[in-house]
């Protein structure tokens, strides 16, 4: 409907199709995976208000990077994926080539080489190197089922959307 949506835009909004989204760690696609999240940046919000004072006030401090979680069907043989990001996850190694797939071409991820938050910036703008932390992983079986995997990350830094 022309003129509906939060952006008046004049056009259709259509919505992305699941199917084509995709977990690679570098150019690996990660087996297996169904799902993925990206719960994105958070602000400290402190409450500035006083005595006396009709409305509360806030001031704003660090954000958050967010996290990541994905998960699918457990694939023990999958050892440039799955058993990659176990073995990440038991080092603490931070991973900047974590990418989540919106489609074919699209996808988050947390380190960029180029833009406003590359660490080879050269304008003189803050620039932030990114990664991600597996901070868990869960493998699960069920008597009627497939087995299961599923991870969480913790983003340091900056998640960006880069279009393909």
């Amino acid at each position: 409907m022309q003129g509906a949506g939060p952006e008046n835009l004049g056009e259709y909004i259509m919505a992305i199709v699941g199917k084509d989204g995709k977990v690679t760690l570098g150019s690996e696609t990660i087996v297996g995976m169904g799902n993925w999240s990206y719960n994105g940046i958070t602000t400290e919000e402190f409450d500035s208000s006083t005595f006396g004072s009709e409305w509360k006030t806030y001031k704003y401090g660090m954000k958050d990077g967010g996290s990541v979680s994905f998960g699918g069907h457990y694939e023990p043989t999958d050892t440039t994926g799955q058993h990659a990001l176990q073995i990440a996850n038991l080092n603490n190694t931070p991973l900047a080539n974590l990418r989540l797939y919106v489609d074919a071409n699209s996808y988050y991820e947390p380190n960029q080489t180029t833009g406003y938050f590359s660490p080879t910036l050269t304008t003189g703008a803050a620039t932030v190197l990114s990664s991600v932390n597996i901070t868990a992983y869960n493998v699960g079986l069920d008597k009627s089922g497939l087995g299961t995997i599923s991870f969480t990350g913790k983003v340091s830094g900056l998640m960006v959307l880069v279009n393909g």
